[in-house]
């Protein structure tokens, strides 16, 4: 099989549509803790006019938007129209009024060149089909001098949250996996973003470390939280043949079983971060 990257677009905008409510039910406590991280380096201010790309159900654009106010407004996009009506849903509800949400692509994105002061992007850039086409589309659209706040995913030792899962998938369906479709750790390895971000245009690259650890009863419930996260996983699972989808949980459960700390199951999740400047 190969990457057919209008095909993966369509899915990733179904499946996180459809499971944008268990996504936010599932990971936005973790999100939050790796949005607050990126919103550290951001320089945000009051009047600050500020563009998060691939907000998902509106974390990072959420606790941006009080930042930026008076005066400034955070713009959140998001290529699942599910994932969007969520977002404004939640901004209504909590009253935060300087936070607006529209469906775009991250490759195509519908702003005028240096319209933004910052842009973010908290582990979107991973879901795109043409990295560097996304991030330039990001220094497109940001102001001459503004900043760039992106995180991505370690390599996969340092993220065993997610790594687990992809090992059982791997093993037990070795279908699942396309050449040439974008994978979670491919901006892992030292200097991989940076060198990105170079190429991108960017400039004063820092970048941090950050992890963030999952603390769950046991595999099971990490499972039942994996599974609510990933729209892809729950595609999957209903696509292959039922042994093999029993198999999967199986290893993922078994295989966090080996991080069962004093009081449950603790899974680290390493991202890396990156400020950059245009």
């Amino acid at each position: 099989m190969t990457f057919d990257a209008g095909q993966y677009k369509q899915v990733e905008r179904e499946v996180y549509s459809a499971t944008a409510a268990s996504y936010e039910k599932y990971g936005g406590d973790t999100f939050r803790a790796f949005a607050r991280r990126l919103l550290d380096g951001a320089g945000l201010r009051p009047g600050r006019y500020v563009l998060d790309v691939a907000c998902g159900p509106g974390i990072p654009t959420l606790l941006a938007a009080p930042l930026v106010a008076p005066g400034g407004t955070v713009v959140g996009v998001d290529l699942a129209p599910g994932m969007v009506e969520l977002a404004g849903k939640k901004a209504q509800e909590a009253g935060i009024a300087n936070a607006t949400f529209r469906e775009a692509d991250a490759e195509a994105l519908p702003f005028q060149e240096n319209a933004f002061d910052a842009v973010l992007c908290c582990h979107g850039l991973v879901h795109t089909t043409d990295r560097m086409r996304a991030l330039g589309e990001m220094w497109r659209v940001l102001k001459k001098g503004g900043t760039l706040a992106l995180s991505v995913w370690s390599t996969p030792e340092r993220v065993p949250a997610l790594s687990i899962v992809a090992k059982a998938i791997r093993e037990r369906f070795p279908a699942a996996v396309v050449l040439g479709a974008p994978m979670w750790f491919d901006f892992g390895p030292d200097g991989a973003l940076e060198k990105a971000l170079t190429d991108a245009g960017f400039h004063g690259i820092s970048v941090a470390r950050h992890t963030v650890v999952q603390k769950k009863r046991d595999g099971e419930e990490y499972w039942e939280a994996v599974l609510g996260i990933s729209g892809r996983l729950q595609m999957l699972l209903q696509k292959v043949p039922p042994q093999i989808a029993s198999d999967i949980r199986t290893d993922v459960i078994k295989a966090a079983g080996n991080f069962r700390g004093a009081r449950g199951i603790d899974i680290p999740c390493e991202e890396i971060i990156a400020w950059a400047v245009k």
